[in-house]
């Protein structure tokens, strides 16, 4: 008896705890997210600073997207060409500054064997945009333009501390082996 009294105290108290809530989408996000989504390609000028465990990387890029593919240049500080990673439907390539060439399926797994850093490409394109990908995500605040200043997606910690008009001027990803920022000086997109 005392038993099943115990039992039912403890249910009535974990009915009374509230499920989380989560955030509301404000009406400016969909708006935002329906000018975004109009880009179908973009090249952007900025800059890249990589942080892993045991080293890390800044520098200067360019990167041209495109619905067929990707191409982007890294180069050091002092502007010298580092490495040209190319990847369309086809797979990937990366060339370093002496010249070699590497090939694999996928950015990821390409960047990680010779960079010792994995480039997130899957979603990148996406995320600089400042949107969501395909993937399941969580968005954990918007700013007061209804922008997104902080979601979670694909095991990464995406934050937008500024932006320039509708589009990131710098994004940060975090990830338990790798933060990522990128500071974008200059967008030129094309919509479809």
């Amino acid at each position: 008896m005392i038993f099943r009294l115990l039992f039912t105290l403890l249910l009535a108290g974990c009915a009374a705890v509230p499920a989380q809530q989560k955030m509301a989408e404000p009406a400016a996000y969909r708006s935002h997210l329906q000018q975004v989504s109009e880009i179908s390609s973009f090249a952007i000028v900025g800059r890249i600073a990589v942080l892993t465990e045991t080293k890390g990387f800044s520098g200067s890029m360019r990167w041209h997207h495109r619905s067929d593919g990707d191409d982007i240049a890294f180069y050091s500080p002092l502007g010298t060409q580092l490495g040209q990673l190319n990847a369309d439907a086809e797979g990937v390539t990366l060339t370093t500054s002496a010249q070699k060439t590497y090939q694999a399926d996928d950015a990821e797994a390409l960047t990680q064997q010779v960079l010792g850093w994995s480039l997130p490409m899957a979603g990148l394109h996406d995320w600089v945009l400042g949107r969501p990908g395909a993937a399941e995500f969580e968005i954990l605040a918007w700013d007061d333009r209804g922008r997104i200043a902080r979601m979670l997606q694909s095991g990464w910690d995406i934050e937008y501390p500024a932006y320039q008009e509708a589009l990131p001027s710098k994004v940060v990803l975090k990830s338990p082996k790798l933060d990522l920022k990128l500071v974008i000086e200059s967008w030129q997109t094309d919509t479809e």
